[in-house]
C-alpha cells in the first residue's frame, strides 16, 4: 500500500509544471492620515510556482527582501523597515494553497508570513493564459497589528493600520 501511494504522488509531482517569473510588481499603499501617502513597490520577487493541468492548480510561493520595498520618499523607507522590523524579519513571503474559479475571476488563498507571523489571507484575482504565458494579478490588505507591527506615529500624525497591496506577475511555463 504503502509503495502505491508513494507512486501516486511522483505521478502529480511529475506533472506539475515548473513556471518561471518573466516579471512582476508588488505594490503597498498606506496613509499618513492628515499629511500623505506611503507607496512602496518592489520588483524583486523570487517565485518558486508549479502549475498542472489548470489554473487552478497553481501551487507556489512568493518571496521579497522587505528592504527592497521603496517609497518616493528615502527618509520615510527607513521608518518603514524599522516598523517591518526587518533586521529580525527581513523576508516576506506567500504561500499559495488553493486557486479556485470564481464569477469572474479567481480567488486565491493562502499564507501570508510577516515579522514571523503568518496569517491566512484571501484575495480575489484575474488569471489569464496566453500561449505560453499566465498573467496573474489582484489585490488585498492587511491590518499591520494583525502581524504584531505597530503603525508609527510622528507628532501628530499617525500612520493608518491597514495595508492595500496589489500584485501583478508573468508567469512562463
Amino acid at each position: 500500500m504503502y509503495k502505491l501511494v508513494l507512486v501516486c504522488l511522483l505521478a502529480l509531482f511529475v506533472n506539475a509544471k515548473e513556471l518561471t517569473l518573466v516579471d512582476g510588481e508588488i505594490n503597498a499603499h498606506t496613509e499618513v492620515f492628515g499629511d500623505s501617502t506611503i507607496d512602496p513597490k518592489t520588483e524583486k520577487i523570487v517565485a518558486q510556482v508549479t502549475k498542472e493541468d489548470s489554473l487552478e492548480s497553481i501551487n507556489g510561493n512568493f518571496e521579497i527582501e522587505a528592504l527592497s520595498l521603496i517609497s518616493d520618499n528615502k527618509d520615510r523607507d527607513q521608518h518603514m523597515y524599522k516598523v517591518l522590523n526587518v533586521v529580525d524579519s527581513p523576508k516576506i513571503s506567500f504561500k499559495i494553497n488553493s486557486v479556485s474559479k470564481v464569477e469572474e475571476g479567481y480567488k486565491i488563498n493562502g499564507i501570508l508570513n510577516l515579522n514571523h507571523v503568518q496569517r491566512p489571507i484571501s484575495t480575489d484575482a484575474t488569471i489569464n493564459e496566453v500561449a505560453n504565458l499566465i498573467k496573474l494579478s489582484g489585490n488585498f490588505s492587511i491590518n499591520l497589528t494583525d502581524f504584531n507591527l505597530e503603525p508609527p506615529t510622528m507628532f501628530f500624525l499617525t500612520v493608518r493600520d491597514q495595508i492595500d497591496i496589489k500584485y501583478s506577475f508573468n508567469l512562463k511555463e
